[in-house]
């Protein structure tokens, strides 16, 4: 094989024509001159590590060459055989597309070499065919994680979580942000038509529901279903929090509850609708008829409770300016440095009243 310092070198592991011996081949391609140092990376670790599950056996010598082949041509040779300890060969044949990943992946699964720090060769990456159905088992198991503790996908990217996988199992690919966004949404899809199903065995169903703000002060239309099945078990299954832009109108309001009744196939099921008593919710669910609006309790009586609360309104209000005198970083500080010095082992916070919050203006 001729030499040409222009010139990069690629290695490849494939079955020499005419023999059913594996080798080990370099071969001279013109290459960018900023891919030389990941052959000489490669290279260096072969050099460093004791290879003691395999056997090397040089057929040929390397041919002159340029500082770069002569860093590897002492370590694998163009006719180097690899031979496992059981005499077993890979059958493996990898092809050289501008890095060494394919060869050093290979290399690391068998021991030969130990795993680099760059990046450049990680056994996270290895796996076998014997072991792809417990690959896809954990994937699963990673997906569900994800979604009940509601972690951000940038989780399973970070080198730290990666390195604790692979301690864990060294035989599991962590699964890139990529998959793990399709497998949401298979798994959404699949449990979306099982969810209909299971809706369909409900002779009769209740709805709730209520507008939300995000902190960023978008609008949301929650909706939750509640019925009783054959084992006379309640079930409760919130359908979805579905963005809801304004104006939220009665009319806006009305065709958002059916639009989702029509999505989950329950408009012959639904028999009422517990809402709050705002009354844009009121004018929207009169227009549902037959489907009848149940008050929610709980906002009900704390709507009484304020009316009861106008009385003492001067000394609410009072109360009121006193907490947000406290609101400030300063002043928290000093109220709790105050507490300590009177012997509270754990200081109080003061509590904000809120109209919609039940009992707050007692607790205040």
């Amino acid at each position: 094989m001729e030499n040409n310092n222009n010139q990069d070198y690629i290695i490849t592991l494939s079955e020499n024509e005419g023999s059913s011996d594996e080798i080990v081949e370099i071969t001279s391609i013109p290459l960018a001159k900023k891919k030389r140092g990941r052959l000489a990376k490669l290279s260096k670790a072969l050099g460093k590590q004791k290879i003691t599950n395999t056997t090397l056996e040089s057929t040929d010598r390397a041919p002159n060459d340029s500082n770069l082949f002569k860093q590897t041509a002492a370590i694998i040779k163009p006719q180097t055989k690899f031979l496992l300890d059981d005499g077993e060969k890979c059958s493996k044949n990898y092809k050289y597309d501008g890095s060494t990943g394919n060869l050093s992946y290979h290399l690391v699964k068998h021991e030969i070499i130990p795993p680099l720090e760059s990046g450049i060769i990680s056994p996270m990456h290895t796996q076998s065919a014997s072991n792809k159905n417990g690959q896809k088992e954990k994937e699963l198991s990673t997906l569900r994680w994800i979604l009940l503790t509601t972690q951000p996908l940038s989780t399973i990217t970070q080198k730290t979580y990666i390195e604790h996988m692979y301690i864990i199992n060294p035989q599991f690919t962590v699964p890139g942000e990529k998959k793990l966004r399709m497998m949401i949404a298979r798994s959404y899809g699949y449990n979306k038509e099982k969810l209909k199903l299971l809706l369909k065995t409900a002779q009769s169903i209740s709805l709730t529901t209520d507008l939300w703000s995000s902190r960023s002060k978008h609008g949301y239309l929650g909706l939750t279903a509640t019925w009783i099945n054959k084992n006379f078990e309640i079930m409760d299954v919130l359908l979805e929090i579905s963005y809801f832009p304004t104006p939220h109108t009665a009319k806006a309001i009305t065709e958002g509850i059916k639009n989702a009744m029509q999505k989950w196939e329950i408009e012959n099921l639904v028999v009422s609708i517990t809402t709050d008593n705002g009354a844009n919710v009121v004018a929207a669910i009169r227009d549902l008829t037959p489907i009848k609006r149940l008050s929610c309790a709980a906002h009900t009586l704390q709507l009484a409770i304020s009316k009861g609360l106008k009385v003492v309104e001067n000394l609410v209000s009072r109360t009121k300016q006193l907490i947000n005198f406290f609101s400030t970083q300063k002043q928290i500080e000093r109220l709790i440095k105050v507490q300590k010095e009177i012997g509270y082992e754990e200081p109080l916070h003061l509590i904000q009243d809120i109209s919609t919050r039940w009992n707050s203006s007692y607790l205040a």
